[in-house]
């Protein structure tokens, strides 16, 4: 592993058991890029190229072992997406147990904050470096029975904003990318007609497709595109 090509990128994306996450890292990986993953559970994804790590995303003790491997082996990363997300259910703000609140805002923002802390740490030792938050349409459409998602997405948005000043003078971008809905697990869970209800207010009303996605981080990422950083990018038409 230590022997691994310099004119590959080395890239951190988080949820890749399944999902957005999975696509993304079997879509670096045809390219001959370096991949490391992390889920709570585990991923047959088999590729020289690919390790796993069924870690809690959450658990800042488990972040810091992917990090600890990462600079034993590769010494540098180039792209972090952070990917992993929960919405567990639709519910109005008067009926959210602490718990709930607690565990999404755990996954959702504190593990984002956590994976970009450490990746700026090594990104600006090589001066370079591009970071990936991903958001969601539910931020634009403000949909009534999500604040706690939406709130999570909409914090996330704000932080990325801010590092993208902090950290550019290190050679590093940040930005986010909110899909519209894509046929995943997560999207499968949401009331289908609340669902519908919602595209029905994009411009594209129907569901987003997986390249949308790569399609939009390969812009951000390129190296020609150094100046584009602190930005939001909805896809869809939202």
């Amino acid at each position: 592993m230590n022997n691994f090509s310099l004119d590959k990128k080395i890239f951190l994306i988080t949820g890749t058991s399944k999902g957005i996450g999975r696509y993304l890292a079997e879509y670096y990986l045809k390219d001959g890029n370096y991949v490391i993953g992390c889920s709570r559970s585990k991923s047959d994804l088999v590729n020289d190229k690919y390790t796993h790590f069924e870690k809690d995303v959450a658990n800042e003790t488990d972040v810091l072992e992917i990090f600890r491997f990462i600079r034993k082996h590769y010494k540098r990363i180039d792209v972090l997406i952070n990917n992993a997300a929960i919405n567990p259910r639709i519910l109005t703000a008067g009926l959210l147990p602490y718990k709930m609140i607690e565990d999404t805002y755990k996954v959702n923002v504190y593990a984002p904050m956590i994976f970009c802390r450490e990746a700026i740490k090594l990104m600006s030792r090589k001066k370079y470096g591009r970071i990936i938050n991903m958001s969601s349409m539910a931020v634009k459409h403000e949909v009534r029975g999500e604040s706690l998602y939406t709130s999570t997405k909409s914090a996330i948005t704000a932080y990325t904003n801010v590092i993208s000043k902090e950290i550019y003078d290190y050679g590093i971008t940040a930005n986010v990318i909110a899909p519209s809905a894509i046929p995943t697990d997560l999207s499968a869970k949401i009331d289908q007609e609340a669902l519908q209800e919602v595209l029905s207010r994009n411009a594209i009303k129907s569901l987003g497709e997986m390249k949308d996605v790569s399609n939009a981080i390969d812009f951000v990422i390129s190296e020609d595109s150094s100046s584009i950083t602190g930005q939001v990018i909805y896809l869809g038409g939202v």
